[in-house]
């Protein structure tokens, strides 16, 4: 069921993910279809909890593309999970939640002595790097538009893993965010990246599921 607060959430999400990368956005069968353009998908299409026989539908705008994305954004995609597949459809992304909190400005770690920090910064979004010589070891990226910040591709490089360096990352774009008027962030988080966002405070909200053609 989509509430009130879960669209507000999604079109959060959307307009601030859209943002940052730079992107835009349609509409496909009454859902956003956002041109992504990125080297693993040209077109993802969201829907929310659309029910089966609507979803079944969406699929056949996937199907047999390898170049197109469905993802399907619900409080339980258990059924979707485990639906009939169109031919030429196959699950790209099971492990995904929809997160939020309000941003709080809790300091930021101090960076170890061997590590360098760069900024990046355009009209979408803020990009920090963490650098150890010529090696990345962390980054992530920002964006804010109406008061929501969104956090995007916050990894830290497997060698200096274990160290704190996400933690840092967060804290130091939630910062920064924060000065440019975000009070409330959203982000689309991995399995792995979950943990580290629920220690920092964000509550999952919303699971996520992605399809691909084939």
């Amino acid at each position: 069921m989509r509430t009130d607060s879960t669209t507000e959430l999604i079109d959060a999400w959307l307009a601030t993910w859209i943002h940052i990368r730079g992107i835009h956005a349609g509409q496909l069968d009454g859902w956003p279809i956002v041109h992504v353009g990125s080297r693993t998908r040209e077109t993802e299409l969201v829907c929310v909890d659309p029910g089966i026989e609507a979803f079944t539908e969406l699929m056949g705008h996937v199907a047999g593309d390898p170049r197109a994305m469905l993802t399907v954004v619900a409080e339980d995609v258990g059924t979707y999970l485990t639906a009939h597949l169109l031919p030429g459809v196959r699950i790209d992304r099971d492990d995904e939640t929809l997160m939020s909190t309000e941003l709080v400005d809790e300091g930021v770690p101090p960076l170890a002595d061997d590590l360098t920090f760069r900024w990046d910064i355009d009209d979408h979004a803020m990009t920090y790097s963490l650098e150890s010589a010529d090696t990345v070891a962390a980054h992530g990226s920002v964006g804010v538009l109406n008061g929501w910040a969104t956090f995007d591709s916050v990894e830290t490089t497997p060698a200096f893993q274990r160290r704190g360096l996400g933690r840092h990352v967060m804290a130091t774009l939630t910062r920064q965010a924060m000065g440019r008027g975000a009070t409330r962030g959203v982000l689309a988080a991995s399995a792995q990246g979950r943990d580290l966002y629920t220690a920092l405070g964000w509550e999952p909200r919303l699971e996520m599921l992605s399809f691909m053609g084939v």
